[in-house]
């Protein structure tokens, strides 16, 4: 993760922002937080080599270690990543990381690992806008942090958040809150566990084992929304550093969803018809809008549902004095299709209650979602969820 800005970050506690101390039960098999959670992505590590086509290299220059491609290796169905002392790019070690092509909205993040038993290293499994090239990159605006372990200490577990502001260089972190160090009661080198992060609307849990020892509540009306990629990392970090030990295992990485949030510019949005602008009115989670004046035109949320099920669906108003004062929103179903006309101009901006409806796994008609159709002033595209019951 992101450490040259960790220690003044760690005081900078945002006061919109809260820690919730949960209680912790005994440890089980890890799995998603609820049966309502749906496998969405995995990879499990079991070809010859890193998937380039999944994932990209983490090649950055960082603390004590410069990180190549080369040490990040498949070895008997898991992720090795390889620490060696060798002097490249001004620095005596080298690490390495792998970080997801595909980016990611809420949802349950996991991986099993195993670490390294190497001294000095700083082994993470987080979360961040980014390809690997630089931890400073402009666009990043939340970074989770599930577990960023200082191999000094393999008996406790540091967790948090780390907050941005997109702009890129290191001075761009704006604070963030961190668990309470999590002691689980053993050595993090003697075997596999499972670590997991359930990032969903308002809030953050964090996981070990199945035992969720963490919330964090993260505001959708105060900080942005952006989609992460996921990071699996060793980067040299203090010394004394020793290079003689195991590698740091990773064996399998999933992301289940059990909701569907579809915005604009992602996956499963789209536009029909004509004048459509990006607006300067910000919607749900703070995320940039677009918008239409042109009567005819849509905006059409498809997620391509990774389960079947009833969902609540809702859309999201953005008040404004020219918006559409009879918006048509149709949400088309296994179960039925639906239309709700809204006034946009007036009440106050928030989540609109479309009702429940069923829909099918797979992107296949009618099973598509909710169009938003334009027909008297500017309409506004947002955001649509579909919220699984």
């Amino acid at each position: 993760m992101n450490r040259g800005s960790m220690r003044h970050a760690r005081r900078a506690v945002l006061p919109s922002l809260a820690v919730i101390a949960v209680g912790v039960a005994a440890p089980v098999q890890a799995d998603p937080p609820s049966a309502q959670y749906g496998l969405a992505w995995e990879d499990t590590f079991s070809g010859t080599s890193v998937d380039t086509s999944r994932w990209n290299f983490r090649t950055d220059v960082k603390a004590l270690s410069a990180q190549l491609a080369a040490n990040a290796v498949i070895d008997t169905g898991q992720l090795s990543l390889l620490m060696k002392q060798e002097a490249v790019s001004g620095k005596q070690y080298t690490g390495a990381g792998v970080v997801s092509k595909q980016q990611f909205g809420y949802g349950y993040f996991e991986v099993r690992a195993k670490n390294t038993t190497n001294t000095g290293w700083h082994n993470s499994f987080w979360m961040m806008a980014g390809d690997g090239s630089d931890t400073f990159a402009a666009g990043r605006y939340l970074e989770i942090d599930q577990a960023e372990i200082d191999t000094a200490d393999q008996t406790h577990i540091p967790s948090g958040l780390q907050i941005w502001n997109g702009q890129a260089g290191s001075g761009a972190n704006i604070g963030g809150p961190r668990c309470a160090t999590y002691a689980p009661g053993v050595n993090l080198t003697a075997a596999y566990h499972t670590y997991g992060a359930d990032w969903r609307e308002g809030a953050i849990d964090f996981y070990l084992d199945g035992v969720k020892y963490c919330t964090i509540a993260y505001s959708t009306t105060t900080y942005r929304q952006d989609p992460v990629n996921i990071w699996l990392t060793a980067i040299g970090y203090q010394a004394p550093v020793s290079v003689g030990g195991t590698p740091q295992y990773y064996d399998t990485v999933r992301f289940y969803k059990r909701d569907q949030y579809i915005m604009n510019g992602r996956y499963g949005y789209s536009e029909t018809g004509s004048g459509w602008l990006d607006s300067t009115l910000a919607g749900f989670g703070l995320m940039p809008q677009r918008y239409s004046c042109t009567a005819g035109a849509t905006s059409t949320y498809a997620p391509g549902f990774n389960q079947s099920g009833s969902y609540h669906v809702y859309i999201w108003k953005t008040v404004n004095a020219n918006a559409d004062t009879q918006g048509e929103v149709q949400v088309h179903s296994v179960s039925d299709n639906t239309t709700t006309t809204i006034n946009f101009t007036t009440g106050t901006s928030g989540w609109v209650d479309l009702g429940t409806h069923s829909f099918n796994a797979g992107g296949s008609s009618p099973a598509i979602g909710a169009t938003n159709t334009v027909h008297n002033g500017c309409q506004r595209a947002g955001a649509v969820k579909f919220v699984r019951v």
